[in-house]
């Protein structure tokens, strides 16, 4: 009992130390910000250098030094054994963590306990201290005509990017979208400004992500806008999310300007592709308009496989299996490492079969001879598959496990099938359900 009211009294101890040192960090902040109420000091840059200072040094007394991505043992070294209030476990979306509970922060542990996210949890102002501490630094920037505080400027406000981003990617991680969505885009100035000029496209993008999935489209459209504006597509990526928000909106004709555009530069991009296609389509459009384009491209690089690949996706698409296949094959042999082309062969059959099976099911009982029929092309259409499957196993590294994976699961699901026709499939279902397990897929 009495082990347990120790306890309690250290903890009673800790959090009346932790408030006696928020009370002095504001105190801090509040002598530097009176200063910048002061007409002459507020003419100084080192005036506003220093109100930035207390705010950042606010930030990083209450919040401590762990960072994400580190393990128990370095986070107990880095913050000098600082002990968490409590602790609980917790699932997000699914996904199972061990909460650290901290006077001003949570830390959420992942399942590999590696630090996944970092949560603020009480503020000491209305507003972020990171953000109020950009701003100085950007004040003292304006008032620094001579540009002799640039190198420290720029240290200051690349370090208030780090944990701006940080606090951002934390947030996302745990499906708090619309703040890590602000967040992100708070860290932007600290590069789009005169002293650094210049901006980070990955955190344009992360912006642009974190409002989409927030379902801003606002927000969103306006930060995959810039993206595209200033060349950071990722393969296509961000002009297809772009032009799913344009849909959405009604603005078919700039989704498809939008998209016609990404492919001129990224003609292999499955994205755009698939975006271009469905578009076409829901628009009751013509694909054989992707088929020209694809074409053109191909005038300009005949021995580009992904192009030719790209043409096989376009007739799959339309559930045009043979051209599909044909196209998937040439871009096997024109390139025989490229294993998604033999991949897609060996699904293009399988996808097949499954549509036969669908016309089976269709069938009138009585239908004899149809369902007869139908059955030899289900199973034709599954063996077919086979061959082309395996190579892609074979094929796969470690670089391609999502094929390996893929292919396995189908072929599982034919060799069950025929396991009792032949020896041979039987062992290439245990064989598949092996590659499975190894996988962690089921």
């Amino acid at each position: 009992m009495k082990k347990i009211l120790l306890t309690v009294a250290l903890l009673a101890v800790a959090v009346a130390a932790g408030a006696q040192n928020k009370d002095q960090l504001q105190a801090s902040i509040a002598k530097a910000q009176e200063a910048t109420l002061n007409e002459k000091k507020a003419a100084n840059p080192a005036t506003w250098i220093k109100y930035g200072d207390a705010l950042t040094k606010a930030y990083l007394s209450l919040y401590g030094d762990a960072r994400t991505g580190w393990d128990p043992t370095t986070v107990m070294l880095m913050t000098n054994g600082k002990q968490p209030l409590s602790e609980e476990q917790v699932a997000i979306n699914g996904t199972p963590y061990i909460v650290q509970h901290f006077e001003f922060h949570d830390m959420y542990y992942d399942a590999n306990s590696i630090v996944a996210a970092i949560i603020i949890t009480q503020h000491i102002s209305d507003e972020n201290l990171l953000v109020q501490a950009r701003d100085a630094y950007l004040k003292a920037a304006e008032l620094d005509a001579k540009g002799s505080k640039t190198r420290t400027l720029t240290d200051k406000l690349l370090t208030v990017e780090e944990r701006l981003v940080e606090n951002a990617s934390s947030c996302f991680a745990i499906g708090r979208y619309e703040e890590a969505a602000e967040l992100f885009e708070a860290s932007i100035m600290c590069r789009d400004n005169n002293v650094i000029n210049s901006l980070d496209t990955v955190i344009v993008s992360n912006t642009a992500l974190a409002y989409n999935v927030a379902g801003n489209n606002a927000k969103a459209r306006e930060y995959y806008e810039l993206c595209v504006e200033l060349g950071y597509d990722e393969n296509g990526e961000n002009s297809s999310a772009l032009a799913d928000i344009l849909i959405k909106e009604g603005d078919t004709d700039a989704a498809k300007a939008c998209l016609n555009s990404a492919f001129q530069k990224y003609p292999s991009s499955q994205a755009v592709l698939v975006a271009l296609i469905n578009l076409y389509m829901e628009t009751n459009d013509d694909p054989n308009k992707i088929l020209d384009l694809i074409h053109h491209a191909q005038v300009n690089e005949p021995t580009n496989a992904s192009l030719v690949y790209a043409e096989g996706n376009v007739y799959f698409n339309m559930n045009d299996y043979d051209n599909a296949i044909r196209c998937y094959y040439k871009s096997f042999e024109m390139d025989p490492t490229y294993v998604y082309g033999i991949y897609a062969v060996g699904n293009a059959y399988f996808e097949h079969a499954v549509d036969v099976q669908d016309e089976m099911d269709k069938l009138d009982l009585s239908d004899i001879e149809g369902y007869d029929k139908l059955l030899a092309e289900f199973e034709g259409y599954l063996t077919a598959s086979i061959e082309p499957f395996e190579t892609a196993i074979s094929l796969a590294g470690d670089d391609n496990q999502d094929v390996k994976v893929a292919s396995a699961s189908a072929l599982k699901q034919v060799y069950f099938r025929f396991r009792d026709k032949d020896p041979k499939y039987a062992e290439g279902y245990d064989r598949c359900d092996a590659i499975l397990k190894e996988a962690g897929v089921e």
